[in-house]
């Protein structure tokens, strides 16, 4: 069974070596390398592993280039590993694999099926997995080679959902590449009446609304959180990034939502929510330019923006530049 493998996460990673150390014929690596990497949560370079064991590599930006999908039809691959990739797979290339493309989604299939699968998945507290399966014209909707299912517990941040994916897909490609490597491939069609959606998630989407409840802001926290861009919020000019909270149930203490009531020797400091109080133990602060700051909030300051107030100094700086005009 021919193979090609394609990505550059840290899901494409362990599938990689998971490959190599059931000796499995990998024919050729494909490893995405674009001009920055500010958008890829989780880069891992496929490069070293592929060189350290003898293997064919090449890097790409788009998948579908004319070049990428011509070294993969001379690889000649029965079947090709998309693994941890973003970009759509074309006609082209799903027809240069005798058995098709096999596609990773970490979700309990057939739910959760689309974008942003790690922060929905926490935000909607659904259980999640490590899913191999056959690419066809749907989106996540094709037959299932293998899963491994595992909890989200209450406190898991996006990095421990990491760890779970990473376990999950070794478990599963142990369980399945054995049969692979007998040239079995036995693919479980899902149920379409059980599957759901996610919609696109972008960086803004991190941005925290203290007047919901402590609860709401801290799972947004854990879902944006590392290798995500994170969550965050401003205490007027300065952005605040914040990538670990705890919420506090036993003070019995009670201020202006989004307030600082009070900060422990730590730094962390305590910020009033909507409904309940949350400690924000892991956060950077940074200026409009970007640089990042060597301080803590502070008792009494003020999170986020007040539209009431932000219009009112958008009109008196109107009106004094108006002045000076004249």
């Amino acid at each position: 069974m021919r193979i090609v493998i394609a990505g550059a996460v840290s899901s494409t990673l362990t599938t990689l070596k998971k490959l190599v150390e059931h000796q499995m014929d990998i024919v050729g690596v494909l490893g995405y390398e674009p001009a920055s990497l500010k958008n890829v949560s989780a880069y891992s370079h496929l490069k070293p592993v592929a060189l350290e064991n003898g293997l064919n590599y090449k890097p790409f930006v788009k998948i579908n280039d004319e070049n990428i999908v011509a070294q993969v039809k001379q690889w000649k691959p029965d079947l090709l590993f998309v693994v941890g990739l973003s970009q759509l797979i074309g006609d082209d290339l799903i027809h240069s694999a005798t058995h098709g493309v096999v596609g990773f989604h970490p979700t309990s299939l057939p739910r959760g099926r689309g974008r942003a699968p790690i922060a929905w998945a926490i935000l909607k507290e659904e259980k999640a997995g490590a899913n191999f399966f056959l690419i066809d014209d749907g989106v996540d909707s094709g037959p299932i080679l293998a899963q491994e299912l595992f909890d989200i517990e209450e406190d898991d941040y996006a990095e421990d959902f990491e760890l779970k994916m990473i376990h999950a897909i070794q478990t599963a490609l142990d369980k399945w590449l054995p049969q692979l490597k007998k040239g079995v491939v036995n693919a479980i069609p899902q149920n379409d009446e059980n599957a759901s959606y996610y919609g696109r998630r972008a960086p803004n989407d991190g941005c925290i609304n203290w007047h919901v409840s402590a609860t709401e802001i801290y799972t947004l926290i854990r879902a944006s959180s590392r290798p995500h861009p994170g969550a965050f919020t401003f205490k007027e000019n300065i952005r605040v990034l914040v990538w670990k909270a705890r919420p506090e149930k036993n003070r019995n203490i009670t201020g202006v939502v989004g307030r600082v009531l009070e900060v422990n020797e730590k730094g962390e400091a305590l910020v009033q929510a909507g409904e309940g109080l949350l400690w924000l133990t892991e956060y950077e602060l940074f200026d409009f330019g970007g640089n990042q700051l060597e301080e803590n909030l502070k008792v009494g300051q003020k999170l986020g923006y007040h539209i009431d107030l932000e219009i009112f100094k958008l009109k008196k700086e109107l009106k004094q530049l108006k002045e000076k005009l004249k």
